[in-house]
């Protein structure tokens, strides 16, 4: 038996973008629906079996009653408590206890940052489910789910069919250290509120381990500037301004149906492992992949730095390309 474990993130499109943009609600039936596309296409290949989390809001539960007609499902025990990022942290590695060789995930850059701080030595799949989705795969579902069974079954080397993502490390004065896997943002407040970034006047600073022009998001901003994809070992580092002094602006997709310019002051392409560092004077926040999280005191340090260091993601892509043999 091959063992893949799935991840749903039950808050993932949730956030307050539903109603600052015109960002889809991820609905939970939308969410089943996704598994059902993900599971057809792990039956395909045979001796396929799901493991998942028998989590607080019951979309295990839900999968092995509804969906064990496509392929078996396992489910193992975790804290029952209403979903959280660290949540979404544990059951990775639940589920890689309970014997899974990949890991797909169904969120947005968000999940895959908690996913991402399991530290898994098992590849992961990321399949897009949240607002933004520049870390995940947004291709057909079935074709995933295929893809995944197929890796799975044949033990296809990572590295050949996937890549080793970049990950934005970021080191607190106190010795803490909080990971991106897309953007980390220096904001204004010093609070983190409703958590998402959706007004580009709040931001001053940006790092950004992939900067891409068709992805929604602060990834969306470098996009225009300095193109930089998840294969290129570098990163981008943005100073951002206020209006005026003759900047222009430049018109970033911050979130679905929400385009708003930005005025840079600065850009430069940086090398992995070199080390950025950033304060401000009256205090603010760090945002990582689109959501406040760290909040910093006035004239606080804070230090950055991209490493390719981030888990293994398989590209279906390059999976199906080879023979379907198992």
């Amino acid at each position: 038996m091959t063992t893949i474990g799935l991840i749903i993130n039950p808050m993932a499109g949730r956030d307050i973008r539903r109603l600052v943009a015109a960002a889809s609600l991820q609905s939970a039936p939308e969410k089943m629906l996704t598994a059902r596309r993900l599971m057809a296409g792990m039956a395909a290949v045979a001796g396929t079996e799901v493991v998942m989390v028998n989590d607080y809001e019951g979309f295990g539960r839900y999968a092995l009653h509804e969906l064990g007609d496509l392929l078996p499902v396992r489910l193992v025990e975790a804290d029952r408590e209403p979903s959280n990022g660290a949540s979404t942290t544990n059951w990775a590695r639940r589920l890689e206890d309970a014997g899974a060789r990949v890991i797909v995930s169904v969120g947005g850059d968000g999940t895959q940052r908690n996913v991402a701080q399991a530290s898994l030595a098992v590849p992961v799949l990321p399949v897009a489910g949240g607002t933004n989705n520049v870390a995940c795969w947004t291709g057909d579902q079935t074709a995933a789910g295929y893809a995944a069974a197929l890796y799975a079954a044949r033990g296809d080397d990572p590295l050949v069919v996937g890549r080793q993502a970049k990950m934005i490390h970021v080191q607190l004065e106190s010795g803490h250290e909080e990971v991106a896997l897309i953007d980390a943002a220096l904001v204004r407040q010093a609070y983190t509120g409703a958590l998402a970034v959706w007004r580009a006047e709040d931001v001053e600073q940006l790092l950004l381990s992939i900067a891409d022009p068709v992805r929604p998001g602060l990834s969306n901003v470098g996009g225009f500037f300095q193109p930089v994809y998840a294969d290129d070992d570098a990163a981008l580092r943005l100073a951002l301004a206020g209006e005026g002094a003759g900047r222009q602006p430049v018109l970033a997709v911050m979130a679905p149906g929400l385009i708003v310019p930005f005025y840079v002051d600065s850009s430069e392409r940086v090398a992995l492992g070199a080390q950025v560092p950033w304060s401000r004077a009256e205090g603010g926040s760090v945002a990582l992949d689109g959501e406040r999280t760290v909040v910093l005191r006035p004239g606080e340090p804070v230090y950055l730095r991209v490493e390719r260091d981030g888990p293994f993601v398989l590209e279906p892509r390059r999976i199906l390309a080879e023979p379907a043999i198992v």
